[in-house]
């Protein structure tokens, strides 16, 4: 218990250490901002200068960040059970470039977007038998103008026992970004995730898959042609679990690398 502990302590310092790392990366000349004094917060608004490379470069990032993530182990919860979580994701940008700059308006000409981003999600899952679970999540930036929501569905096609050294456990979600005028973005991802359980507590996993990322311009601001996008992705991962609480965190690499961690409670 004592070296799961330290395991996951470990895990989840990478996080700000990496995520600093990742934005700090060399910038071009800084750009005008695009600057709407109506706005509370940094929000999307696609500039006329917006050019289709930079639309391919952001719905690649931008839908690689917001499409729904693991966060959990390659288990399932049973059935009639039902797991709450709260969790953040953070990632770096390269907020300098097109493809962030000409997409985002500003409430001053001082007020950038920032290279790191994070959100905080809620989370619930609830098992529909002993080997599938069904969940959702939910996220927006009450100052902005976007959110997003998701479903899942996962299905264990191995659980870890006397003869089984390891759970695997596929995986299918669907994510729609909210609130938005100026597109219409939604992902379909796919994975394939193993993990094995130690000490009945301690539980580092590892996973595949790929997410399908379909938008198109809604705005009159615009002219670019629709995109879709297929995002390969790895990650990895570990939760500690003590009686009906658990503590996660979980590396994602793929056009972005997102960082997560996970306070939940299963009934």
């Amino acid at each position: 218990m004592k070296r799961a502990t330290l395991y996951l302590a470990a895990l989840l310092g990478l996080v700000p250490t990496l995520a600093l790392a990742h934005g700090e990366n060399g910038h071009a000349a800084d750009p005008n901002l695009h600057v709407d004094p109506g706005l509370k917060d940094c929000s999307v608004d696609f500039a006329p200068g917006l050019t289709q490379v930079a639309f391919r470069r952001f719905a690649r990032e931008f839908g690689s960040a917001s499409a729904f993530t693991l966060m959990a182990p390659p288990t399932t919860l049973g059935r009639g059970h039902v797991a709450f979580a709260l969790d953040v994701t953070s990632f770096s940008v390269e907020e300098k470039a097109d493809a962030w700059n000409d997409t985002f308006s500003h409430p001053d000409d001082r007020h950038e977007l920032g290279s790191r981003r994070q959100f905080p999600k809620l989370r619930l899952r609830a098992g529909l038998s002993d080997r599938a679970d069904l969940g959702v999540f939910y996220t927006a930036n009450p100052n902005a103008n976007y959110g997003w929501f998701g479903i899942e569905g996962r299905y264990a096609l191995w659980r870890q026992d006397g003869t089984t050294p390891v759970s695997v456990v596929a995986r299918g979600a669907w994510t729609k970004t909210l609130y938005v005028d100026d597109i219409d973005l939604q992902a379909a991802t796919g994975d394939l995730e193993a993990g094995r359980t130690f000490w009945n507590v301690f539980t580092p996993y590892a996973g595949v898959g790929t997410t399908v990322v379909v938008v198109r311009e809604t705005t009159d601001s615009v002219d670019l042609h629709s995109e879709t996008l297929q995002i390969p992705h790895v990650l990895g991962g570990a939760e500690l679990r003590w009686w009906r609480f658990s503590l996660g965190g979980e590396v994602r690499a793929s056009a972005l690398t997102t960082f997560e961690v996970q306070l939940a409670t299963i009934f």
